[in-house]
């Protein structure tokens, strides 16, 4: 499974939208995620890949793309 997937189906697992509405151009704010989403969205893709994701780096993503990308580079 690749990294956009597995984001894609965390996501859509706790906002309850569709994984394919999840696109690497998708602007992080277009995500319909409160606060508290986001934080389960974190921790559910940390578990999933024995990783843990920099809070602050957190802030400065702005796309999908950019956390896929922060994930990946985690993950090497």
């Amino acid at each position: 499974m690749s990294t956009l997937e597995l984001l894609s189906r965390t996501i859509a697992r706790i906002t309850h939208c569709k994984a394919e509405d999840i696109t690497l151009g998708m602007a992080l704010k277009d995500v319909k995620a409160d606060s508290l989403d986001w934080v389960q969205i974190i921790v559910g893709v940390e578990t999933a890949l024995d990783i843990e994701v920099d809070m602050e780096r957190m802030k400065e993503m702005v796309t999908i793309e950019n956390f896929v990308s922060y994930i990946d580079s985690c993950t090497k």
